[in-house]
């Protein structure tokens, strides 16, 4: 077992997520994650949440503006905050970040499952998805 990733081969890795077209799936509290059995988005798209003010767009939206930071010998991937609405109606409690392979569910990678913890709920409004501080993802 590796015990030490040098730094830059934690930033080839971080260069290549940034440069790739991201989307966010937002999925249903049915929704279990497995990090063994879930490595494609058609893994998991059929507890994809609707819509009812159709603002979000069934098959994830997309991620924008993804950097990525070092922090010391570590790195974070960020972007821009996720935002969805107004007149959005939509009920989730976890998300799915993953790589978009041509629209296609069967070759598009999960990167990572993100636990609102709760439902988020938003009744004709608007749904802001603000990443962490550290960023999106971390590797250290």
């Amino acid at each position: 077992m590796a015990s030490l990733i040098p730094k830059f081969v934690k930033k080839e890795i971080i260069d290549v997520w940034v440069a790739e077209s991201w989307k966010l799936m937002l999925l249903n509290s049915s929704h279990e994650p497995n990090a063994s059995t879930q490595q494609y988005i058609d893994d998991v798209n059929e507890n994809e949440i609707a819509d009812g003010g159709g603002i979000y767009t069934a098959g994830g939206v997309p991620i924008a503006d993804k950097i990525a930071v070092a922090d010391g010998n570590d790195y974070y991937l960020d972007a821009r905050n996720k935002i969805i609405g107004p007149g959005s109606t939509i009920s989730f409690r976890y998300g799915v970040l993953f790589k978009d392979v041509d629209g296609n569910p069967a070759r598009s990678p999960i990167r990572a499952h993100i636990d609102f913890i709760t439902d988020q709920t938003v009744t004709n409004g608007t749904c802001t998805i603000q990443w962490n501080a550290l960023g999106i993802i971390y590797i250290s």
